[in-house]
């Protein structure tokens, strides 16, 4: 099982609706659109430790949008491997989980690292 993503590329100015209404964001960080998917782990102990993969809708600095074949319970906390290349694993808290068509939309923060 390996990890891949593919960042979508932005849509210009000049291509975006300018009839769509403006969306207003309260993220701190601007979310990208991505293709791919991510192997995780369940990390807090609550539940085995399985491998789950993530199909992933975006990404910012903060988190990420993914769908879920199975439903993941708020403040189940995951490990994130984000990049297949470097092993890269990052700590995430999922926020949100709400059935959609193709699963489970899953919205999951990054937890912040902490200074030793």
């Amino acid at each position: 099982m390996g990890s891949s993503v593919q960042r979508k590329p932005d849509s210009s100015p000049e291509e975006r609706d300018p009839l769509a209404p403006i969306r207003f964001e309260r993220r701190r960080s601007e979310r990208c659109p991505v293709i791919g998917t991510l192997e995780s782990v369940r990390s807090d102990g609550l539940a085995p430790p399985i491998v789950i993969q993530l199909r992933l809708l975006d990404e910012s600095s903060g988190g990420l949008a993914a769908v879920s074949d199975a439903p993941l319970a708020p403040g189940a906390r995951l490990r994130i491997r984000t990049c297949p290349v470097t092993g890269v694993w990052r700590d995430g808290v999922v926020i949100r989980c709400v059935p959609n068509g193709a699963g489970y939309r899953v919205a999951l923060a990054y937890e912040r690292r902490r200074a030793a």
